[in-house]
């Protein structure tokens, strides 16, 4: 057994309430808007608090949810601007050699010939490709683009990720 804490997924955000029978009204935030349909259980907070989910449908781009006893607008009015999460354990499972974003933050990044870059501290989403930015010993930023002619090896259990710099890119 494990003594690291939980991770948890941010899927939603709670926008306010839907109706007057305790429903929510949620902007999904995941690519898999079915997550958030299919799971008995989500996740509030910091720490996360565990809600029972009641009933879930998709309706005109968002999620509406009811949790197990709120079953007022009053309820649920607290719970406004609260971010939906699901355990990371329990995510839909990815193709290989494709991550969740929790798992490459924090990655060790390593040139090829065993040069220490830094760590990625942000994944920053620029429409063509995601680009990770790389922290390094001295404090210095690094943008490294998340293509396969950079990226040549992404290992999780050594937590760490190969690339193969394109020329002045960190001259």
């Amino acid at each position: 057994m494990s003594d690291a804490p939980e991770q948890y997924l941010v899927v939603g955000e709670i926008l306010k309430p839907w109706g007057f029978r305790g429903d929510l009204k949620i902007k999904i935030l995941s690519d898999y808007p079915n997550r958030l349909l299919k799971h008995k259980t989500l996740y509030l907070g910091v720490p996360a608090r565990a809600y029972q989910v009641e009933r879930a449908r998709l309706h005109s781009g968002y999620a509406l949810l009811k949790f197990v006893g709120y079953d007022t607008d009053a309820a649920v009015a607290k719970l406004r601007g609260e971010l939906v999460q699901i355990r990371a354990q329990d995510a839909a499972k990815l193709k290989k050699g494709q991550y969740y974003h929790h798992q490459i933050i924090g990655l060790n990044v390593v040139t090829a010939d065993a040069q220490t870059l830094g760590v990625i501290e942000q994944i920053l989403e620029t429409g063509a490709n995601d680009v990770y930015l790389v922290r390094t010993p001295e404090g210095k930023e690094i943008l490294i683009p998340a293509i396969k002619s950079v990226i040549k090896k992404i290992d999780l259990a050594a937590h760490s990720m190969t690339v193969e710099l394109l020329p002045g890119l960190i001259d």
